[in-house]
């Protein structure tokens, strides 16, 4: 008798696997994962790896908020603190956790 991985593990081997493949790289990408299934609760995380990877900036230099439905999607709302400005970004996902882009946003501090 085999055991069957729960469709969690699965998705969540899935999602692991594009983030690491996506990330790994140590260079910056146009499209962070486009289309990656993250569950509600690790978006803020995908969302600040994505950014660092995407602006070239450390972790530590980027903060995200947990996310939070809008309009049937999800949003992790965030800021990126580059040398000269801090930037704020939205992640943005569909209502079944496939991650869209990352968009520039004003800062609360603008």
């Amino acid at each position: 008798m085999t055991s069957r991985p729960s469709k969690f593990c699965l998705r969540l081997a899935i999602a692991g696997a594009a983030l690491a493949a996506t990330l790994g790289s140590g260079s910056a990408f146009d499209d962070p994962g486009a289309g990656t299934i993250v569950p509600q609760g690790e978006m803020p995380e995908f969302c600040q790896k994505a950014a660092a990877a995407r602006y070239e900036v450390d972790l530590l230099a980027i903060t995200t908020d947990p996310a939070v439905e809008r309009d049937g999607k999800f949003l992790v709302l965030g800021t990126v603190q580059g040398e000269n400005r801090e930037m704020g970004i939205d992640c943005r996902f569909e209502p079944n956790g496939a991650f869209i882009d990352i968009i520039e946003a004003p800062a609360m501090n603008d």
